[in-house]
């Protein structure tokens, strides 16, 4: 373990510094760290509309409870690319020197977000007629999906935005204008500017068959996936770009999905017919799979590490948000984690959580390799359901131990990982904190001259 920490703290502990002070992947990443109440705040109501408890549930049904609870994911994290294109613009924008002009900067990135937004939807009427409502906007994009535009538009708009201003290419209002009215004229030449090129980029996609850009990123990200066949070799490689576009901020899993849900379902409902004929279960991998094992706990083996945030952080930085995160974390929900972290674009945390949900996926296939276990049912299960109990759902005491296995692993390898990142962490509070009491001395010093 003092070796690993060794190597960690030699290695990576220098690149994640480097990271944090590139200007860009630091906005990127301060960006979703800004938004950690809004996620916090989803991933809770998600949390508590969807445990999976029958008298639970009925409870929430008789109550309405369970439609009080589902507005707030409405509008959290089911559009969280809007967030994160504001959030993510401000950071960048601060950190370009232009303080003062970061909410204007923040603003029109949000104004070209949704003149990228595909308009057009289509509805079926009772008759089964499906007619189109040309100027309203689709909303798919405004989740995960369009979460990757988002973090290209709060990258390139405050670029832009910055270097107009840079130029001097601005409308100056006399000195005696108030400074809030002064910004704010300031900010319509460059607004002008930036629409008229998100403009044409939006008329040039149109005119692709992509249709529009959101479409075209999303195709070009989803369509390599698609000849991906069904092995374990597959699978890991489906895992590995989930992961890789976790750590650059997106959503991986709505990226992965649509391929495994293709591919994997169909062997499942094998499983599960076989399953209830009470036949042997012909399929080795089903969908089942990743949310049984390498999503045990979300994306990235995190329950692992919410485990040790929430018993051995020193720092008060991971304790508290340990103690925030395990209860979501338990019932899979990881966003807590991972934007609270944040593990996007942390070179620190990459190894454990690009390796955590491969092993999570490759011991129990080697059981089932070597008959220790069986496959699963193919039984699918909402989210929300509890780790332990869905593995006692997916194939009863023999996958709930499998599954407390896998959680045991996934301490064991976030540990080395942890270790270090607190360590820096409690460097960073006491810096804080002598900072802060060296200001009080000098605060009382001054006030006593007076």
């Amino acid at each position: 373990m003092d070796k690993i920490e060794g190597i960690i703290n030699k290695r990576l502990m220098p690149m994640a510094i480097k990271v944090q002070n590139n200007k860009y992947m630091s906005a990127v990443s301060d960006g979703f760290s800004i938004i950690l109440p809004i996620t916090m705040l989803g991933a809770i109501f998600t949390l508590l509309s969807s445990m999976q408890f029958e008298l639970y549930q009925n409870f929430l049904k008789f109550t309405h409870l369970a439609t009080i609870f589902s507005y707030a994911s409405k509008v959290t994290t089911d559009m969280i690319a809007i967030y994160v294109v504001c959030s993510i613009a401000y950071s960048l924008t601060v950190k370009l020197d232009f303080k003062k002009e970061a909410f204007f900067s923040a603003l029109i990135s949000l104004v070209l977000f949704f003149l990228l937004l595909p308009s057009g939807v289509e509805h079926q009427l009772e008759s089964g007629d499906i007619v189109t409502i040309p100027n309203a906007l689709a909303t798919e994009y405004l989740g995960a999906k369009g979460m990757f535009m988002g973090i290209i538009l709060g990258i390139v708009v405050p670029m832009i935005y910055c270097t107009i201003l840079k130029k001097g290419i601005v409308i100056k209002m006399p000195e005696s204008v108030p400074p809030t009215i002064a910004k704010s004229f300031a900010s319509i030449v460059p607004a002008f500017i930036l629409t008229g090129i998100f403009s044409l980029v939006r008329f040039g996609f149109e005119l692709t068959p992509y249709g529009d850009a959101n479409n075209f990123i999303y195709t070009i990200l989803g369509g390599p996936l698609q000849n991906l066949g069904n092995s374990p070799l597959s699978f890991i490689i489906l895992i590995i770009v989930a992961q890789l576009l976790w750590f650059f901020g997106i959503h991986g899993y709505m990226i992965i999905r649509p391929i495994l849900q293709t591919v994997f379902i169909p062997l499942s409902l094998m499983n599960l017919a076989a399953f209830e004929a009470g036949e042997k279960l012909p399929n080795a991998i089903t969908y089942q799979h990743y949310g049984t094992y390498a999503n045990l706990g979300g994306s990235g083996a995190l329950l692992g590490l919410a485990i040790l945030m929430s018993f051995t952080a020193k720092s008060d930085r991971y304790k508290k948000l340990g103690r925030m995160a395990l209860p979501a974390t338990f019932f899979g929900i990881n966003e807590p984690v991972i934007f609270g972290i944040p593990m996007v674009l942390n070179t620190v945390f990459f190894i454990p959580f690009l390796i955590g949900p491969i092993l999570m996926f490759v011991i129990p296939y080697l059981l089932q390799v070597f008959h220790v276990i069986e496959t699963l049912r193919g039984i699918q299960l909402p989210l929300g359901t509890p780790a332990l109990v869905y593995g006692w759902l997916e194939g009863g005491l023999p996958i709930l131990i499998v599954q407390a296995l896998l959680i045991v692993v996934q301490v064991v390898l976030w540990f080395p990982f942890f270790k270090a990142a607190d360590r820096q962490a409690i460097l960073e509070e006491r810096q804080v904190e002598e900072a802060n009491n060296k200001e009080n001395v000098e605060t009382r010093d001054s006030v006593g001259e007076i």
